[in-house]
């Protein structure tokens, strides 16, 4: 019986041990989103580039916006006009007379069957590069740089991608 207790608690502790390893570093949503992403541009031969910087300039757009949205005045905005509203670019530190990005945003639904939940980071990159508009007058010549963040804007959890690369203004 003893040896059975032991035998038992070894595949258990391998057990955790393998799950832990599939759980590990870059297995977040937003992670699996950018990886798509990348895929997507991959199978055009074209690259793209995760930037940090832009992760936390999305992450700022998106608080902004949700600081908007709250105000009288952008009720019945949509999520990506408030993305693109003057006052929630320049509050984000975007300079919109130098700097050209393209933004978008999507609802981080609540997916109930387990079909659609392992696609959902296919689903909301497909989502996410299909809307979207630009934020400054530059034009971009192409898309190189990425930046997504998680985060609610007016009670609602949504991905929002910024995206720049070479531009002329």
């Amino acid at each position: 019986m003893k040896l059975f207790k032991k035998l038992a608690a070894a595949v258990l502790v391998a057990a955790l041990a393998l799950t832990m390893v599939g759980c590990g570093g870059r297995n977040s949503l937003t992670d699996q989103i950018k990886d798509v992403i990348a895929d997507f541009y991959a199978m055009e031969d074209k690259d793209v580039t995760n930037k940090k910087e832009l992760d936390a300039l999305a992450a700022k757009l998106m608080a902004e916006a949700d600081k908007a949205a709250a105000k009288a005045e952008n009720k019945g905005k949509t999520v990506l006009e408030l993305l693109i509203d003057e006052e929630v670019v320049k509050a984000a530190g975007i300079n919109a007379a130098k700097e050209t990005y393209r933004v978008s945003a999507v609802e981080n639904y609540k997916l109930l069957s387990s079909t659609a939940n392992k696609q959902k980071a296919v689903l909301i990159a497909e989502m996410l590069m299909a809307n979207g508009k630009q934020i400054g007058s530059g034009e971009l010549e192409k898309l190189s740089n990425l930046g997504l963040a998680m985060g609610k804007i007016n009670g609602k959890e949504y991905f929002v991608m910024l995206m720049n690369g070479p531009s002329r203004l």
